[in-house]
């Protein structure tokens, strides 16, 4: 995973990962909120998509932990956060229970429950179809925020990228993402953990995450994103920024966790 984009010169070092739709350009509009001076974020690239769409590799969520690692270990990060948007979340999770000495805080993102991505038949032909179909990954981005916005806001979230991602690693995430349940491994962490629901966002409910993420992690914070769907960075950039180095920055006080706020 070398392919990134290193934004800020801070001391408190962030590792983003964009969700199913999302090269490492996903997180510009929150960056362009983020106090660089405070914060470094790196945002990285998975294997087939952007700058690595040529990579060959698994195209697994495992896979990505791997070349995360290896990426902390190039910029010379001993400790750091994670934050990740909806598959990127359960990926940054799986990074933080492979380094925990190193990764002291998570933000997750519209993130899916730790038993992993929607296993639904339905849906998961749904993914697969769109890891060829503009119009399916439209449709998935119409459906995320509730169908409040005009055609035109699916469109653009899909342009940004759909040049920039292979549809078979498209679909090889999304599969492995269904396969994928950590649930058992994080149960009863203590890890410091912000879960942001986007108060529109039909599939990553608030009372879903009162029932999976809040209930394993034993110090997690949840806050719902006032006019949200599903894509907050894109929706409320601002607000999803401000949150996530809120709370950042409280759980780096004095090297302690943040206050557990169910």
């Amino acid at each position: 995973m070398m392919s990134f984009k290193l934004v800020g010169t801070g001391p408190r070092k962030v590792m983003l990962f964009p969700g199913l739709l999302g090269t490492r350009d996903a997180f510009d509009d929150l960056l362009r909120w983020a106090d660089l001076e405070a914060f470094q974020y790196v945002a990285v690239e998975y294997r087939g998509y952007g700058q690595a769409r040529k990579e060959r590799g698994l195209m697994t969520l495992r896979e990505v932990v791997i070349d995360a690692t290896r990426l902390a270990d190039y910029l010379g990060w001993s400790r750091f956060a994670v934050a990740g948007h909806a598959l990127g979340a359960l990926a940054a999770q799986m990074l933080a229970l492979a380094l925990p000495q190193r990764v002291d805080a998570i933000v997750s993102i519209a993130g899916p429950s730790e038993r992993g991505g929607s296993s639904d038949p339905q849906r998961l032909r749904m993914l697969e179809g769109a890891a060829a179909s503009r119009q399916w990954r439209e449709e998935l981005v119409t459906a995320g925020t509730a169908r409040r916005y005009p055609a035109t806001f699916a469109r653009a979230v899909v342009d940004s990228s759909w040049d920039s991602i292979d549809g078979s690693a498209f679909a090889s995430y999304a599969r492995d993402a269904s396969r994928t349940d950590i649930s058992q491994q994080v149960e009863g962490s203590d890890k410091p953990i912000l879960v942001l629901i986007g108060q529109h966002d039909g599939s990553n409910t608030e009372e879903a995450a009162r029932a999976t993420t809040l209930k394993w992690y034993r110090n997690a914070t949840l806050q719902v994103l006032a006019g949200a769907g599903h894509y907050p960075v894109q929706e409320t950039p601002a607000a999803t920024s401000a949150a996530l180095e809120t709370f950042l920055l409280g759980s780096a006080d004095d090297g302690k966790p943040a206050t557990s706020a169910a």
